[in-house]
């Protein structure tokens, strides 16, 4: 399901994904939620799917998205994408995107980034 992708349909060189460990517990999390507290599982996995196609994009363009600047400043200067209630934080790092969070929108996020 995760990305692993590195070359467009045209053969050139795009970024690599890297999802840190709380990457992939926030996304796990995310899907037990949807599946079980919401008893929606179908809509758990096409979020999922979503995600999927949207980290793609990224690969492609990671400057696409823009800065988060939250009021205190943050150990690593994340980039941020919305993707329906969610919020997907990642840097940059020569040909890599390294995925730290996906966070529920509503969810204090300056305070949960700073962990």
């Amino acid at each position: 399901m995760l990305s692993k992708k590195n070359k467009d349909t045209n053969g050139s060189l795009m970024y690599k994904p890297e999802y840190l460990p709380l990457a992939l517990d926030d996304l796990k999390n995310i899907f037990k939620y949807i599946t079980y507290e919401l008893e929606a599982p179908r809509a758990a996995e096409n979020l999922l799917v979503k995600i999927d196609k949207e980290v793609l994009k990224i690969m492609e363009n990671p400057f696409r998205c823009h800065i988060y600047y939250p009021l205190e400043k943050l150990k690593n200067d994340y980039r941020v994408l919305h993707i329906n209630n969610y919020s997907l934080f990642y840097v940059i790092e020569k040909e890599k995107v390294v995925i730290h969070r996906v966070l529920y929108s509503k969810r204090n996020i300056s305070e949960i980034l700073k962990e």
